[in-house]
């Protein structure tokens, strides 16, 4: 074959190689690209990311926890707070989730740039700033000095006690616990009777959140003591006397039992047991009058246990019938 036979051969191949790349960049041009639209501006509702293909979302409405899940970054935000967790890792954000009209709504361009889904007009994902200092509050749960493994606590705000949202901790075998990410503020720590039951209502004085670290004084928690006999509500026949009984406190060395007079606030007798009962003289009062029985138990060194209920809960009461 002559030379110049082979260079127009080779000069058709290298045509039909360039027209295949031709082609093929065609029809990758003409082929739809994934593409991400823009970020709405403002918040947008949480459910709206998952109808777009976004991300897996769900909204715990009694936590108001947000998680959106994408690949393998997972984001979680709590309606009100200023922080959220990216894979664990405390993230602040311009914006806080809230609830409107029963919908989650979140910052669209935060959350777009969190998941990594963010196009060149926004800030790259590791440039989303971690939370600075160590906004904390820890202490410990105790009862009769000892640790309470597994008491709930909650914090509130310092002046009208409402619950702050996402901030509920339990307390480990060593009666410790932790609240993180806290916005600067005045909070108190608050052992609710609705997280554990069987005990009073435990709250320590206000709190002052800054940058660093907190400790918060110690809570002592107290049994909340039942009546046995009389029960709440009787109706006790006049007699020289009675056992009074209630129900058992743990590590108590003493029970301080008082009668008092409810139109006057007078006490009308009291004593103190070793143990969870007690004789009570029914001569010193009146039939057809009503009075509170109150039980304090304290340990060996005379710090309270727990007792009977306080002010706003349901007294002990009874009544001495009348005479026959």
């Amino acid at each position: 074959m002559s030379v110049s036979r082979r260079l127009t051969n080779d000069m058709k191949t290298a045509a039909v190689c360039l027209l295949i790349c031709v082609m093929a960049g065609q029809a990758l041009a003409a082929a739809p690209k994934p593409r991400l639209t823009k970020p709405p501006v403002g918040l947008v509702a949480a459910r709206d990311f998952e109808r777009s293909g976004l991300a897996r979302v769900s909204f715990d409405a009694r936590t108001k926890e947000v998680s959106l899940t994408h690949g393998n970054v997972r984001l979680l935000m709590v309606v009100g707070l200023h922080t959220a967790r990216l894979n664990g890792i405390v993230v602040r954000i311009p914006a806080p989730a809230t609830v409107m009209g029963g919908r989650a709504m979140l910052p669209a361009g935060f959350v777009l740039k969190a998941l990594g889904l963010s196009d060149s007009e926004l800030t790259p994902i590791n440039e989303v700033g971690t939370a600075q200092g160590e906004s904390r509050v820890h202490g410990r749960v105790l009862y009769a000095g000892r640790p309470l493994p597994g008491a709930v606590l909650r914090l509130v705000q310092a002046e009208d006690f409402t619950f702050v949202p996402g901030m509920r901790a339990r307390a480990d075998a060593a009666g410790r616990y932790a609240f993180a990410e806290l916005p600067e503020g005045l909070y108190r720590v608050y052992a609710y009777v609705g997280d554990n039951p069987g005990y009073f209502n435990r709250v320590t004085a206000v709190i002052r959140v800054g940058p660093r670290a907190v400790t918060a004084p110690d809570i002592h928690m107290g049994r909340a003591l039942r009546p046995n006999d009389p029960p709440r509500g009787a109706l006790i026949t006049p007699g020289r006397e009675m056992l009074f009984t209630w129900s058992v406190c743990p590590h108590a060395a003493e029970y301080h039992l008082s009668v008092i007079d409810p139109s006057t606030n007078e006490e009308i007798f009291s004593t103190v047991s070793t143990s969870p009962w007690a004789v009570v003289p029914l001569s010193r009062m009146t039939p057809g009058h009503q009075y509170e029985w109150r039980v304090i138990a304290v340990d060996a060194a005379g710090a309270f246990l727990g007792g009977s209920p306080g002010s706003g809960a349901e007294a002990w009461m009874f009544s001495l019938a009348l005479d026959q």
